[in-house]
């Protein structure tokens, strides 16, 4: 599931820090600057689910039933619910580049990939380049532990987060989209959002479509 430890083979990831230096972007971040980030992560949440159940669904919701269905669905067997979510994140997550791109050229990062040292209290930053070759490789283990949040602004280095979010989609309109609880690996046990504040030291946020922005 997107935003989440599992590990499985895919594009590699974006980060988004071209177009500007670091000394070009704002050390921190003020509440005007953060509500207009967080109103186009919004937008793009909204845009995202009206696109996929346009043209996955009719434009309509599925029903329950619908959402525990199944069966292969875009090359893959899985339940609509996990292909419907994780077609909205890629759209989302696109929209966001875009976005924030011109609002906030080299000060955020798409998808970024950490590793964290409990002893040292440092974190790391795995590249899109790296993680593509573990996992060719198949040394899924080399990533257990680590994190990969949706969005996080920094900086301009994204080992400096000032913000993070992730998106949450549900596949019924009522459902909650909580944050998930990791069931194995180093985390097994805890909630998603604790973990991600210790490591990026913000606490995250989610963006959830129609509801905005949420603890």
């Amino acid at each position: 599931m997107a935003g989440e430890e599992t590990v499985v083979p895919q594009a590699a990831q974006h980060l988004a820090e071209r177009g500007a230096s670091a000394a070009a972007v704002a050390v921190v971040l003020n509440e005007a600057h953060k509500n207009a980030i967080e109103q186009k992560l919004v937008e793009c949440a909204n845009m995202a689910r009206e696109k996929v159940l346009r043209e996955q669904m009719g434009g309509r919701s599925p029903t329950p039933e619908e959402c525990r269905e199944k069966k292969e669905f875009g090359g893959r067997i899985r339940t609509r619910a996990m292909f419907l979510g994780e077609e909205m994140h890629r759209v989302a997550l696109e929209c966001a580049e875009l976005e924030l791109g011109a609002l906030r050229p080299g000060g955020f990062s798409r998808e970024p990939r950490y590793r964290y040292n409990k002893q040292t209290r440092q974190r790391e930053l795995i590249s899109p380049e790296k993680e593509a070759a573990l996992q060719e490789e198949g040394c899924y283990s080399e990533l257990r532990g680590t994190i990969k949040p949706d969005i996080v602004i920094h900086s301009g280095d994204p080992l400096m987060p000032l913000a993070a979010y992730d998106y949450k989609f549900p596949c019924v309109g009522s459902d909650s989209a909580d944050w998930c609880r990791y069931t194995q690996g180093p985390h097994a046990g805890r909630w998603q959002n604790d973990v991600y504040q210790e490591v990026l030291g913000v606490r995250p946020l989610k963006i959830r479509p129609w509801l905005g922005v949420t603890p």
